[in-house]
């Protein structure tokens, strides 16, 4: 008798369990349950600048928008091919951690002035959740150098991205701008042809007659001087160059005087 109130106890025990157990499996998991974490959302970003063309001279500024918290890395491709990172910089006075949201650069006393070489100059925008091996620990010039072209920059890229174990999740986006010599339209002129150089060769004055009873038509005697100038005879003795002398011979004669130095 006492046998068979155990097993009846027992078996009341083991229904109260197995229905408790069931009641709290459909209303919510057990406190000892294994909870799945959710995938978290990837990163996403957009960048661009306030004007889509700029003269040289010109100050150029950035805006980016980040859909969550992460570290920001912007990389300059210069229409001559060089690669540099504008962003983390030397003179950056805020970290590359930064929120979601909008942001925009310049973000201290610098500026980002346009320079040439003319023509399309690109920007890329990095964004990750953890740091990655792209900001150097000092900065030998303000905005580094990253690659000499941009194939050599995306390997440079590559490269330190890979070197972080595990490899993180990045997103990444572009933008781009014209650099123009000035705004207005200037027509292409061809370059004025090459002149040899042709030796002055000075006029040959009139020769005046000879003789006694003929004269030029001004007055003269023997030891007048006369010389051409200008387009018209002058009297007298230049201070350099080609004169006639009326001889004693009564004869007209051809002389060239040349003074070196300056007179006192």
């Amino acid at each position: 008798m006492n046998r068979i109130k155990r097993a009846t106890l027992l078996l009341g025990i083991l229904t109260v369990f197995f229905v408790s157990a069931l009641a709290l499996a459909q209303s919510g998991p057990s406190p000892l349950g294994i909870v799945p974490t959710p995938t978290p959302n990837p990163v996403s970003v957009s960048i661009w600048t306030d004007k889509t063309a700029y003269a040289i001279g010109e100050n150029v500024t950035i805006t980016y928008t980040v859909s969550q918290a992460a570290y920001i890395y912007i990389l300059d491709f210069q229409p001559d091919g060089i690669v540099r990172q504008v962003f983390p910089n030397q003179y950056s006075t805020s970290s590359n951690y930064v929120s979601a949201g909008t942001h925009t650069l310049p973000d201290g006393m610098y500026k980002f002035t346009v320079y040439p070489p003319t023509g399309t100059e690109q920007l890329q925008i990095i964004a990750s959740g953890v740091p990655l091996n792209l900001a150097p620990t000092s900065y030998s010039e303000p905005f580094p150098m990253v690659g000499s072209s941009p194939s050599a920059a995306a390997m440079s890229v590559q490269a330190q991205i890979k070197g972080i174990t595990p490899e993180p999740q990045w997103a990444t986006a572009w933008t781009s701008f014209v650099i123009l010599t000035s705004y207005g339209y200037t027509p292409y002129t061809p370059p004025t042809p090459y002149t040899p150089y042709t030796p002055y060769t000075p006029p040959t004055p009139p020769s005046p007659p000879s003789g006694y009873y003929f004269y030029p038509p001004f007055p003269g005697s023997p030891g007048g001087t006369w010389y051409w100038q200008d387009g018209a005879w002058h009297y007298g003795l230049p201070a350099s160059g080609m004169y006639w002398y009326f001889g004693p011979d009564m004869m007209w004669h051809f002389r060239i005087t040349i003074h070196f130095g300056i007179g006192g």
